[in-house]
Order: structure tokens, then C-alpha cells, then sequence
């Protein structure tokens, strides 16, 4: 059976035209309105260290790119980044997937979170890569509109993993997902290959799956601005054996760890979210799930109470 790759390819063009670059620090004195350009945000820290008239407070920050490459080296990281990636996969081809226009996360207000709030501008060159990637993969290039290049990713991961469940073999299973984001192995389960490691292709079980999303909801994604439980109550703390403020991976594998089943790991989150925000964990919850949660079929839709439901829990 033949077999293709998926690669989310968004983090390929951007590290790639990003590589011709060098980001100087503006700083800019918030009450004289005096600015400077530094070599890097290290070199004002040196100089700041020196200052007693001055704080780091005293200062706003804005990056200023320089191009310091050419485009032909960024097409060519990028050729050589599918490749390398592809040769890994001992797949029969590829498709490489990137973010196109819209997002319809971006029209969802939400109380709790800032989606993707504060983020810097995309590289120079990252259009002229954008479009490079186009013409030269053309058929095996899909763009994606009005929805995340993650979404369409997890959309064919899920077809792949339901192909093998309904047939009762994983080999036959017609995609492998090529990623680096987080995200992926957190919203799909079934073939993975992680290419920011050098560890093969693994099979992401379905409650693996479950189990990274519930991490998801309680530490957030602070690359994105969603902030997840952001707290836990000294009554979950002392339940879970948690010494620690804050909601790292140590805290977070003492909440999960000992779960078997995925309708254990929703409870957990759960309670911890209720004994957290009482009179509002169920918004929190929803809203931190519609922008963590990756579509898992063309139709799909986030939906709190279906989707804890499905795990064998009514909210």
C-alpha cells in the first residue's frame, strides 16, 4: 500500500526565511521619547546594567529586521528541509500544507484568551518563500483558507486512524503527519514522525491523544496566549501531591499520570478547573477548548459538552 506524507509546513518556511535575518532591539525611553537601535536586546541589557538613571520599566522594545541574506538560500533551506524530512518517512510521496488566509478563530471573543495576541511580524522574506513553496511543489502544496494549516493536518490524521481502526490494521493507515507543533500529537493520534527530533515514526494512540489535549487545557499555550487554568487551589495541590505554584509538566503528570482510561483524564481536568473557578470553569473550559481544539473532519465544530461526552463525561 502506498503511503503518504503530511507535512505541516508552516514552521519550514518560516524558520527558513527567518534564517536570513538579523532582528535588531529598538528601545525607546518612555518618557523622553529618545530611542536607540541595538545590535540585540543582549547589548542594551549591558548597557542598561550600567545606567543608575534608568530601569528596563523606563523602556518599550520593537524589533527591527535586517535582511542579511538572500531568498535563494531560503528556498534552498526549505528544499533541503522537505527532503531530508520526506527521506525519513519511507513514505511513497508528499504533501506539503501552509497556512493560507483567514482563520475563523480570530472572530471568537473570548473573556479568557488573547488569541495568538502580541505575536511579531513574519520574517522578511517569508511571502516570497510562501510563494516559492507554491510553484515548486504545486500539486503536492495545499494551502489552506478560512481554517489553520493544523486543522487540515489533523483533519487527514484522523481519516488515516480511522482507516486503520475500522480495518484492523494499522498498515494500512495512508498517512503519515509530519510536525513539530505541539498541537499535532495533542488533536490526533496515528502515524506521527516528529522532525524537529531524529526519533522515528511512532503510533500516537487515542488516549496518548487525549491525554496531551487535557495537558493542553491546564497549562495552556503561552505561544498563542491561552492561558489555560492558569491556578490550582490548595485542595488539588494537596489531592495530587503537588508542592509547587503554577501548572508545569511535573504538575500535570501527577494530575494525568495515573489515568487508564480518557474519561479519567477529562474528570481530572475537570475537577481541577471546578475547584479552581467555581462560578465560571465551564467557560473557562470551553473557551480554553476552542482554541486548542484541531478539526477533525470536514464538517467539524468545538463543542465542549459533545466532545467531554464522547469521553464518558456529561458537564
Amino acid at each position: 500500500m502506498k503511503r503518504t506524507l503530511i507535512i505541516d509546513g508552516d514552521t519550514l518556511i518560516y524558520s527558513s526565511s527567518a534564517q536570513q535575518q538579523r532582528n535588531h532591539c529598538k528601545a525607546i525611553n518612555i518618557k523622553s521619547g529618545d530611542e536607540k537601535v541595538w545590535p540585540s536586546k543582549t547589548d542594551f541589557n549591558k548597557w542598561l546594567a550600567g545606567q543608575e538613571e534608568w530601569e528596563k520599566a523606563d523602556f518599550v522594545f520593537d524589533v527591527v529586521p535586517e535582511l542579511t541574506g538572500h531568498i535563494s538560500f531560503a528556498c534552498k533551506s526549505i528544499r533541503e528541509k522537505i527532503d531530508k524530512i520526506f527521506n525519513r518517512s519511507y513514505c511513497d510521496d508528499f504533501l506539503f500544507i501552509q497556512q493560507g488566509s483567514g482563520n475563523f478563530r480570530n472572530f471568537y471573543e473570548s473573556e479568557y484568551v488573547t488569541y495568538k495576541g502580541q505575536r511579531g511580524a513574519k520574517p522578511l522574506l517569508f511571502e516570497e518563500c510562501f510563494e516559492f513553496t507554491k510553484k515548486k511543489y504545486k500539486d503536492r502544496c495545499l494551502v489552506t483558507s478560512g481554517v489553520e494549516t493544523d486543522d487540515v493536518v489533523c483533519t487527514m490524521g484522523w481519516e488515516s486512524f480511522n482507516t486503520a481502526v475500522e480495518s484492523g490494521k494499522k498498515s494500512l493507515s495512508p498517512y503519515v503527519i509530519a510536525y513539530i507543533d505541539k498541537d499535532i500529537p495533542a488533536n490526533s493520534p496515528g502515524f506521527m514522525l516528529n522532525y524537529g527530533k531524529d526519533d522515528p515514526i511512532f503510533w500516537n494512540t487515542k488516549l496518548s491523544q487525549t491525554k496531551q489535549f487535557m495537558a493542553q487545557l491546564l497549562r495552556g499555550d503561552s505561544a498563542d496566549f491561552i492561558p489555560g487554568l492558569s491556578v490550582l487551589t490548595e485542595e488539588s495541590k494537596k489531592k495530587y501531591g503537588i508542592n509547587r505554584d503554577g501548572i508545569g509538566p511535573v504538575a500535570v503528570e501527577k494530575i494525568l499520570g495515573g489515568c487508564t482510561t480518557e474519561k479519567e483524564l477529562a474528570e481530572n481536568t475537570i475537577e481541577c478547573y471546578m475547584s479552581a473557578w467555581p462560578d465560571d470553569w465551564k467557560a473557562r473550559l470551553n473557551d480554553m477548548g476552542f482554541f486548542l481544539y484541531l478539526l477533525r473532519h470536514e464538517n467539524d465544530k468545538w463543542d465542549v459538552d459533545r466532545y467531554f461526552k464522547e469521553l464518558g463525561v456529561n458537564l
